[in-house]
């Protein structure tokens, strides 16, 4: 079975190259996400060993995975989960409703919801610079710095957004045209 080859001026020019970039920033948010889940797994290791083996536990690792490496383990993955469809999807009610409804109103609300996450991560950047211009902290122990997890909040859900948008344009264009499941 031959794959048909999309044509057309907005699919080479907008969704081609749009898609390629941001799938190679996905794998490496991915890659992130994945580094700081193995970091935070062995962190939390060598302070249960140091805490019940020496009584000396890690008085600073709850603190670093609980405000930098859950949040990039968690936030940057969502981008990739999307392309590969991985997140949590209802369609019970997708069979009942008329075909050309689906077909025109799924992209329609990824389009949506893209343009949600855009200003969702617009809002985040703005508070992670201002964070970052009055070099804000958590007092504590240890002075963490507050910018860094609305920075990987902000660029998790903007690129997130860009995948809804190139997923909204592969809906509406590119599978339209398939037979309905």
């Amino acid at each position: 079975m031959s794959k048909e080859i999309p044509s057309g001026i907005t699919y080479q020019y907008f969704y081609r190259p749009l898609d390629r970039v941001t799938t190679g920033v996905e794998y490496a948010l991915l890659a992130v996400s994945s580094l700081a889940i193995l970091l935070a797994m062995i962190l939390t290791t060598v302070d249960v060993l140091l805490r019940y083996g020496f009584n000396s536990p890690l008085g600073w690792s709850f603190d670093l995975i609980s405000l930098y490496l859950l949040p990039a383990a968690y936030y940057l993955a969502f981008a990739y989960a999307m392309r590969a469809g991985a997140h949590l999807s209802v369609d019970f009610f997708k069979h009942l409703l008329p075909k050309v409804v689906v077909l025109k109103i799924y992209p329609l609300l990824l389009a949506c919801a893209s343009i949600f996450f855009v200003f969702v991560s617009w809002l985040l950047a703005e508070e992670a610079l201002r964070s970052f211009l009055d070099n804000e902290v958590l007092f504590g122990p240890i002075a963490w710095l507050k910018w860094p997890t609305a920075a990987i909040i902000a660029i998790s859900l903007f690129t997130f957004s860009i995948r809804l948008l190139l997923s909204a344009y592969q809906k509406a264009f590119l599978e339209g045209n398939r037979s309905w499941k």
